[in-house]
């Protein structure tokens, strides 16, 4: 048996392909699997659910953007993590229901008794309810915990079935990963401020529809343009966009990135909640910050050991061009040799180690293994 994840990678987009990564980790030894798939493959329930329901260890995992090993962002292919302990699987399926009690379905599925040390979070990233049923799960696990994982989909922003189970492939749905072993994190993004703050007057959801009483697309468009040189239209917005997400203010004086992603007549609709009443400042990007902001992610993992494990933003990559391997050249530098591999996701899970549990936007999440139980 394993005493360390094993991190496998293919970029062949065939289903045989993941299948043989797999096996490969099973005459291994893993216990657990971890299976992340690139959207580009177009995987299906038809090529998948059969093989799911055949393996003989948990298996979890998702349909992301695009994927990291090594030292690059990879379109195509599938990421295997074979887990060195065997660990449970929850799901709440339903997400998207306005009139579910999320806590009460969480703790319907939960099993009675919950020896995790790190909870791994997978969930639909167009999901509408991402923040009801993350509150669900610190009600329940607490800070105790840590937590890591992060928004599965695709760029189309079409849903579609995006969570890997042994039951099969699983659209609109929050997947819990209880793992016994406790993890440290990273966290980290870099964005910086230039206006605001600005009160949201009016909204519900991931949707911005006034700020300061005014029209929030009206308020956006006015402070890019002035910034950019460029019009922030509705028709090519997130080209423009990904360039100025939202802070989110906390009370602990941290602040959680929001990402606009469409205009909706005058509201603008984000990756993540906002809640009314709450100060946001528009942020601005520099290349420069961002990859240094990564380096401070990684510097959080001295002392840990094994893989390192990467949940960081599509939007990052979409930024950064061609600079976005200077990103991942900048954690390699401070990790060294140790394995990197994770996900470009819709949208980040993390605690920080110390904090409340996020659903952050353009933001950096790094994970390895604590080199002692109450690291």
């Amino acid at each position: 048996m394993p005493l360390q994840p094993l991190v496998a990678f293919t970029p062949d987009p065939a289903p045989a392909a993941a299948q043989r990564l797999v096996d490969d980790l099973l005459q291994q030894g893993a216990q657990g699997l971890i299976l992340w798939a690139a959207d580009a493959n177009g995987v299906t329930p038809a090529a998948f659910d059969p093989w799911l329901a055949t393996l003989p260890v948990p298996v979890a995992g998702g349909v992301f953007p695009q994927l990291i090993y090594g030292g690059e962002h990879h379109e195509r292919g599938y990421v295997v993590v074979g887990w060195p302990s065997a660990f449970d699987v929850v799901h709440v399926d339903g997400l998207s229901l306005a009139e579910a009690d999320m806590s009460a379905r969480l703790e319907q599925v939960l099993p009675a008794a919950v020896p995790a040390a790190t909870v791994m979070v997978w969930v639909d990233g167009l999901a509408a309810r991402i923040a009801a049923a993350l509150d669900a799960v610190y009600d329940q696990f607490g800070s105790d915990v840590t937590y890591f994982g992060g928004g599965a989909g695709s760029l189309s922003f079409q849903p579609r079935p995006c969570l890997f189970s042994r039951e099969g492939l699983r659209a609109d749905a929050l997947q819990l990963v209880l793992v016994r072993e406790r993890m440290a994190l990273g966290v980290d993004h870099g964005w910086q401020p230039l206006a605001g703050p600005f009160v949201v007057t009016g909204g519900h959801g991931p949707v911005i529809e006034s700020l300061d009483h005014r029209p929030a697309y009206e308020v956006y468009r006015a402070a890019v343009q002035a910034d950019a040189g460029r019009d922030p239209t509705p028709q090519g917005f997130f080209e423009v966009a990904k360039g100025y997400p939202f802070g989110l203010d906390k009370p602990d004086g941290r602040v959680v990135v929001r990402d606009p992603i469409t205009v909706e007549g005058g509201a603008l609709r984000c990756v993540g909640d906002v809640p009314p009443y709450s100060l946001v400042h528009l942020l601005r990007g520099d290349p420069d910050e961002l990859v240094r902001a990564a380096a401070r992610g990684a510097e959080a993992l001295q002392g840990t050991t094994g893989p390192v494990l990467v949940a960081d933003c599509i939007s990052r990559v979409l930024y950064l061009e061609q600079r976005f391997g200077e990103e991942l050249a900048a954690i390699r530098r401070v990790v060294g040799a140790r394995p990197l591999a994770g996900v470009l996701t819709l949208g980040e899970v993390a605690n920080g180690g110390d904090t409340c549990l996020e659903f952050y936007n353009k933001t950096i999440v790094l994970a390895a293994l604590a080199a002692a139980p109450d690291a």
